[in-house]
């Protein structure tokens, strides 16, 4: 057995003479004596313990076999997918008027006709394979729930259809969460309703400035209303958008929702970003240049890894650091915008040149336009942090370069891995132990 190239190992002083393991391929973690990893790389190893090893990702058979494997991964996952997943976007109307809308000047009237939802019903349908175990739609906007008949009558049609082929069906929302009201959401969950992602952008006073009704009136008492009202109907996640001036009170809006009786058993997950700059109209610019153009950015890491630590150690649940292969690599997940267009990632929505066809034509190859596979090079290759990454984000170096290429996070990585593990040790019990 060899130690894995996809691996990293770092001091533990919480307990001396022990060394703690990361697997970035498997995402998990190992705590070793020192003695015990001399003995690895001596090839010293018991059945017993390189068998749990083995299993963590943190011993390989052949590490260069390892790495080779690693070009076929996403091959693997598109082959052995039973799931089909479609985030749709119902609309670009809002009744917020957020400082940092990712819309931007796309925003208006535009909705998705009943004519179109029976469409995409049928594009779905069409390309539910023999093999496919369960339907996950994502709906979007704009804000999703103002387009609640059409949620309700894909999703009638949906769940009859998967449940006469042996499958499931489900969907989720994400949502500004000021129209998610009890009676709504009751329809919603018989339907198939799992979970919905609410945005709150701190505590009030940041996000009301942040996310306003469209009249100028603050947002966060109708949300934290709705929030306490559903939190028995489906699973409620938190997401916020920190910028460098405001994301020191985020904590405060976690503080409120202990106060409010909304803990860690009544919101399933609480996750804090960076707030990304976005295209204007026309697709080739910025108009908004308050967020960041990179996840390597050293006072947004520094923030991000702040607010994790704040989220977990009053025990909320945060996300996992976890093996991520970019959604675009993945041949069952689509995009469908409000007018029937296909994309492949919601950030290049009604941006000319990435759309992939239409509900009526249906979709064509997209591997050149996307740049499939762009992290297939000699560097990303030999990176430990490959399967963290696999290029990174697309639309972020688009941004940057006017052009997709790769958006290395191998400064992000360096700066921050060490800390988000031993998060993860400190505050949850590790995926393992040897």
């Amino acid at each position: 057995m060899q130690l894995s190239h996809y691996l990293k190992i770092y001091p533990y002083e919480e307990k001396p003479g022990h060394l703690l393991f990361f697997s970035t391929r498997k995402g998990s973690t190992a705590l070793l004596r020192i003695e015990d990893y001399e003995s690895i790389k001596q090839g010293a190893i018991s059945p017993a313990d390189g068998e749990i090893l083995l299993k963590l990702g943190i011993v390989v058979p052949d590490r260069e076999a390892e790495k080779a494997s690693m070009l076929s991964i996403l091959d693997t996952m598109n082959k052995n997918s039973t799931g089909l997943n479609v985030t749709v976007v119902l609309n670009l109307d809002c009744n917020f008027a957020c400082t940092y809308c990712y819309e931007g000047e796309l925003k208006g009237k535009l909705y998705m006709s009943d004519e179109t939802a029976r469409s995409l019903v049928r594009f779905i349908k069409e390309r539910f394979k023999a093999n496919k175990k369960s339907i996950n739609l994502d709906f979007y906007g704009g804000e999703p729930l103002l387009s609640p008949d059409i949620i309700k009558a894909v999703s009638r049609d949906l769940k009859s259809f998967a449940e006469s082929r042996g499958a499931a069906y489900t969907f989720t929302l994400i949502t500004n969460g000021s129209l998610y009201k009890r009676q709504l959401v009751e329809e919603l969950a018989a339907l198939g309703l799992q979970s919905v992602k609410i945005t709150v952008d701190g505590p009030a006073e940041v996000h009301d400035k942040c996310r306003p009704f469209k009249s100028g009136v603050g947002s966060f008492d109708v949300i934290m209303r709705n929030i306490k009202e559903t939190h028995d109907l489906a699973k409620i996640g938190i997401g916020g958008n920190f910028l460098q001036d405001n994301y020191e009170q985020f904590p405060l809006l976690l503080d409120r929702l202990q106060k409010e009786n909304l803990g860690p058993g009544k919101i399933s997950v609480i996750k804090f970003d960076p707030v990304m700059n976005r295209f204007d109209g026309a697709g080739s610019r910025i108009d908004y240049t308050d967020g960041v153009m990179s996840v390597n950015e050293p006072w947004a890491i520094s923030a991000g890894n702040r607010l994790r630590e704040e989220i977990l150690k009053r025990g909320f649940n945060t996300p996992k650091i976890t093996p991520m292969p970019c959604q675009v690599e993945l041949d069952d997940y689509f995009i469908v915008y409000f007018d029937g267009m296909i994309y492949k990632c919601p950030a290049f929505i009604g941006r000319a040149g990435f759309e992939i066809g239409n509900l009526e034509s249906g979709t064509r190859d997209y591997g050149g336009a996307y740049k499939l596979g762009h992290w297939k090079n000699d560097e990303c290759r030999e990176c430990e942090y490959l399967p963290l990454c696999f290029g990174g984000c697309r639309h972020l170096a688009y941004l940057r370069n006017s052009e997709i290429t790769v958006d290395c996070k191998k400064p992000y990585l360096d700066a921050s891995l060490e800390t988000l593990v031993k998060q993860d040790v400190k505050y949850r019990k590790p995926a393992g132990a040897a």
